[in-house]
């Protein structure tokens, strides 16, 4: 294979492996402890080529969340009614929450008080689909008639990632399906549905 064919495949190859040894560094030693050193080491790489691409660990973090916040699963859009759309959001957020550890994203959380890229590569990227996911469920809820208040979809928001972290953080625990509807049926649609509209009867 000529060498200007072969060159992109494997460049393409060696920043696929930096941002995986990325991720896993964090999930094992959270982001106050990742360094280049660490990343070049798991990735097989060269310090040099890391920071031929990434001018710090900040840059590179950015660049792995972003690369992560890509695969996440937006949520089907078809609930036949608010109680069936918050409990496929529940367990969607509690699949992610399994997946990517959550003490180590409380490290991110802590890091982008003093990094801004952190906080913003949080809130556009990382965030963004959970947040367009409840932005949505709450949408579907006012085309149904089951709600009327589009600023729900920040309540829903805060609600939820603040209970998935508060799970993994504090108890150290993950959300059974049990968990998952309870937390919907007993904090999810009473707070939401106390904003005008009458609360659908609890079912299954």
């Amino acid at each position: 294979m000529p060498e200007e064919t072969a060159r992109p495949g494997r460049a393409t190859a060696r920043t696929a492996a930096i941002i995986k040894a990325t991720h896993e560094l964090l999930h094992e030693v959270g982001y106050e402890r990742l360094s280049i050193d660490a990343v070049a080491a798991r990735a097989g790489a060269s310090k040099t080529t890391i920071y031929r691409r990434w001018d710090d660990k900040c840059a590179l973090v950015c660049a792995a969340l972003l690369d992560r916040s890509a695969s996440v699963t937006e949520l089907s859009s078809a609930a036949r009614d608010l109680r069936e759309d918050l409990i496929a959001l529940t367990a969607l957020v509690a699949k992610l929450a399994a997946r990517e550890d959550v003490p180590g994203f409380v490290s991110l959380l802590a890091a982008a008080q003093k990094e801004p890229a952190i906080a913003d590569v949080l809130g556009r990227g990382a965030l963004a689909p959970m947040r367009r996911n409840c932005r949505d469920v709450v949408q579907r809820a006012i085309g149904r008639g089951e709600l009327d208040d589009a600023e729900l979809s920040d309540v829903l928001f805060d609600l939820v990632l603040g209970h998935a972290l508060a799970r993994g953080v504090v108890q150290r625990k993950t959300l059974s399906a049990d968990d998952q509807q309870f937390f919907v049926d007993r904090v999810l649609l009473p707070v939401l549905m106390s904003h005008g509209k009458p609360a659908p009867p609890i079912t299954g």
